[in-house]
């Protein structure tokens, strides 16, 4: 999948200044919904957020399946919580559709991280033009 430079230095930049400062985030990514890396910050060494954005596109196709399965609509945010912290998957509606991808430290705050991956997304669909 080809990503646009203007869509890659958008997302770099939206990252940067909705979570760039944001302690409780340990990592913020920008995946396509086929699974390849947009935009990332605060990936662990030696890591490069490809094992990630793939799991965020499979995740969501599941998730779109559950939804299905209850006959609900659609599937906007997967949010799962692990021993260490938080993991939010969000889908973005933008021109340039894609996951947005967050991992929150063990005691970040939830409702916080939540109301920043809001903002992320709004400002990526009004931001991420082709």
């Amino acid at each position: 999948s080809v990503i646009p430079g203007q869509v890659v230095l958008a997302a770099r930049q939206i990252l940067q200044e909705v979570f760039g400062e944001f302690e409780d985030v340990q990592t913020a990514l920008l995946a396509t919904p086929d699974g390849f890396v947009i935009a990332a910050q605060g990936v662990p060494q030696h890591k490069d957020g490809a094992q990630m954005a793939a799991m965020a596109s499979s995740m969501m196709a599941m998730a779109r399946a559950v939804a299905s399965e209850i006959g609900h609509e659609g599937s906007r945010r997967l949010t799962f919580e692990t021993d260490d912290g938080t993991a939010i998957f969000q889908s973005v509606p933008s021109e340039f559709p894609c996951i947005l991808c967050l991992v929150v430290r063990k005691d970040g705050v939830l409702g916080r991280a939540l109301w920043a991956v809001g903002e992320a997304s709004s400002q990526m669909a009004s931001r991420l033009h082709l």
